[in-house]
């Protein structure tokens, strides 16, 4: 059951990831790029933390690879991108961990 759930996951964050790709080269609106990116992340994270650091290149690597292939000079500015994916994907991680401690029977927690 758990390898279903890690295979969902990584196929949503592969679709998200190449959205949120298309998305950027529709817009300007970088601020809310950014916290779709970090929410985004930190929401699948939360569901299987084991995947958090897959989760974050899987979601925020499309956008400078985008930007890169566009013919952008120099450093792309959408690495950017894959720093809010990796926060969002720690501290979903940490919150999906802090959850499932929480909502175990307490007989288990002894």
């Amino acid at each position: 059951m758990r390898n279903v759930v890690t295979a969902i996951v990584i196929v949503l964050a592969c679709a998200a990831g190449v959205w949120l790709a298309a998305v950027d080269q529709r817009t300007d609106d970088t601020g809310i790029e950014a916290g779709l990116i970090f929410l985004i992340a930190a929401a699948l994270s939360a569901v299987r933390p084991r995947a958090a650091v897959i989760i974050a290149i899987v979601v925020g690597l499309p956008i400078p690879i985008a930007e890169s292939l566009r013919g952008a000079s120099g450093i792309p500015g959408g690495v950017a991108a894959l720093g809010f994916a990796g926060a969002g994907a720690l501290i979903g991680a940490y919150v999906g961990i802090v959850l499932r401690r929480t909502m175990r029977p307490s007989a288990e927690r002894g």
